[in-house]
């Protein structure tokens, strides 16, 4: 760790961290702020009671770990963000077999505690692709210039900015859920898939996927491929259309593929699900 100030500022880390402390002399825009980077540690564990004043801005870069959340503990992985607000109990731990390698931030300021209030965030898991380039940003900063006031600034305004593109995320995953989910349900009898459809919603693949498995609690895929087996059943029970101009009207081309997905989605082969449903009509 280099230490930066004309003060002492003890920090204990483990042999895998390594941090850059900025203490600016009035106390502006924070009292103190460590930038710093973690590698994966198999026992990796930080624990701060209520009465800490440090505010936890961390990216994850890979791997996952474990946050105590109002009394939950919820998971963290590859491109999360997770803030940890100062004057709660804050408890955060990696995951043995797969720690964290992260970017963090971590700081004291009364500006920056009524900058989250403003932007109405608790503490908690988010997610902006965006955020990610001020993380790294930050990291870059605090390894390649002098830290003076106007670094402390930059600082400054890269959390500013962390917190802008998580409001922003946020907003738009309101609204962009709706478009995804009627983007998919389009697609049951479409041959697509998940590149392009987030190609013509004009967001990220992987924020498609984020906002998706947010609200509906499965990725746009699964719940795609859910939606063809079930058009599948419905044609199955009410038309005469063989197995094969089934699947190619579900733009599944490959029956023997499409077999055995519907088996694995169903419990049984497409020919013994209609069977079934001749049966139970005829009894």
């Amino acid at each position: 760790m280099r230490n930066i100030s004309n003060s002492t500022y003890a920090v204990k880390y483990p042999s895998k961290e390594f941090a850059t402390a900025f203490i600016p002399k009035h106390g502006v825009p924070f009292r103190n702020a460590v930038i710093g980077i973690t590698y994966p540690t198999p026992d990796y564990s930080i624990e701060r009671q209520s009465s800490s004043p440090i505010t936890v801005f961390e990216y994850v870069l890979e791997g996952e770990g474990k946050l105590l959340i109002d009394g939950k503990w919820q998971t963290a992985g590859s491109g999360d963000i997770y803030i940890l607000r100062s004057g709660e109990h804050q408890h955060y731990r990696s995951a043995p077999q797969r720690p964290w390698k992260k970017i963090w931030i971590n700081y004291i300021s009364d500006y920056l505690t009524a900058m989250l209030d403003a932007y109405n965030i608790k503490s908690g898991i988010y997610n902006s692709d965006a955020a990610r380039d001020h993380f790294e940003q930050l990291f870059k900063l605090s390894q390649a210039v002098t830290p003076d006031q106007d670094a402390c600034y930059a600082i400054a305004e890269h959390i500013h900015a962390i917190l802008h593109a998580i409001v922003s995320e946020r907003g738009a995953g309101q609204s962009d859920k709706y478009r995804i989910l009627e983007a998919l349900n389009a697609a049951v009898y479409k041959k697509t898939n998940l590149d392009r459809l987030a190609a013509d919603l004009h967001i990220s693949k992987s924020n498609m996927i984020r906002i998706f498995k947010k609200h509906y609690g499965v990725t746009p895929y699964e719940y795609l491929i859910s939606q063809k087996i079930s058009a599948a059943k419905l044609l199955l029970k009410d038309t005469k259309m063989t197995v094969k101009e089934i699947s190619q009207r579900i733009c599944i081309t490959d029956e023997h593929y499409f077999s055995s997905l519907f088996f694995a989605r169903v419990g049984m082969r497409p020919k013994e699900y209609r069977q079934s449903h001749i049966q139970n009509a005829n009894t």
